[in-house]
């Protein structure tokens, strides 16, 4: 069974570019939403998601993000797929 979801988390980020005062350092969270199908059980304490798969079970860019980073997430389809 595949599952497709989508998460949105939290990213650690470079809040500049070059030498500032401490105040200027924004506050905002780096939001991000990610889509991909779910690989469970691939590393602990993560959400582990991969952009595409080919008919030889090989994954490409797979993402990991920390399970401490994320903050929703939501399955988009689950189920077979058919081969085209």
């Amino acid at each position: 069974m595949t599952t497709f979801v989508e998460v949105v988390w939290h990213d650690a980020h470079a809040d500049t570019s070059n030498w500032i005062d401490m105040g200027e350092i924004g506050c905002d969270p780096c939001v991000v939403v990610s889509v991909g199908i779910l690989l469970p059980d691939t590393k602990p304490n993560h959400i582990v998601l991969a952009q595409s798969q080919n008919s030889f079970d090989q994954l490409d860019c797979v993402l990991a993000v920390p399970v401490a980073m994320v903050k929703s997430m939501r399955a988009i389809f689950s189920g077979g797929l058919d081969t085209v």
